[in-house]
């Protein structure tokens, strides 16, 4: 086989993340920036809520540039990164990209393969994972109605 068939988020499914995104860091009271990116890890979409911090725009992006290629929330990488610790240098890598705290999350299909990522950045890593994470929620709400299962993200 010469080529692969990808599926990818669309602006429309980058939309309903980014809205439902934002309706939770409102609930929360923390304005936030919140990028989702496609399966190629490009930006879709970008929201910077009022008194969301400028300083975390590039970090929002590069939060769902995480998620989105290395295809696991970054969450995961906390304890690995320390000195000693089997990934540390690893946000080092892809030009200083590569975050390794919370608050990116993969966006997946019906068939668990990644389509997107979304990140958000402003609050604390728990804050920001809580915004994410509410976003994931609803693309997936709209892939039920659609039809299919929906794997969740791996947290």
């Amino acid at each position: 086989m010469a080529t692969k068939h990808q599926e990818h988020l669309t602006l429309e499914g980058a939309k309903i993340a980014v809205l439902a995104a934002e309706k939770k860091a409102k609930e929360i009271g923390v304005d936030m920036n919140i990028a989702v990116v496609d399966a190629s890890t490009h930006l879709l979409h970008f929201s910077r809520m009022a008194n969301a911090k400028i300083t975390s725009i590039s970090i929002a992006q590069d939060k769902a540039f995480t998620a989105a290629g290395h295809r696991v929330g970054t969450h995961t990488y906390k304890e690995a990164v320390w000195p000693g610790g089997p990934a540390y240098g690893l946000g080092n890598s892809n030009s200083g990209r590569f975050t390794t705290f919370g608050g990116g999350l993969p966006i997946r299909n019906a068939r668990g393969e990644v389509v997107g990522g979304i990140g958000a950045s402003t609050g604390t890593p728990a804050q920001d994972q809580e915004v994410v994470q509410a976003g994931v929620d609803a693309v997936e709400r709209v892939l039920l109605r659609e039809g299919g299962a929906v794997v969740r993200s791996k947290l």
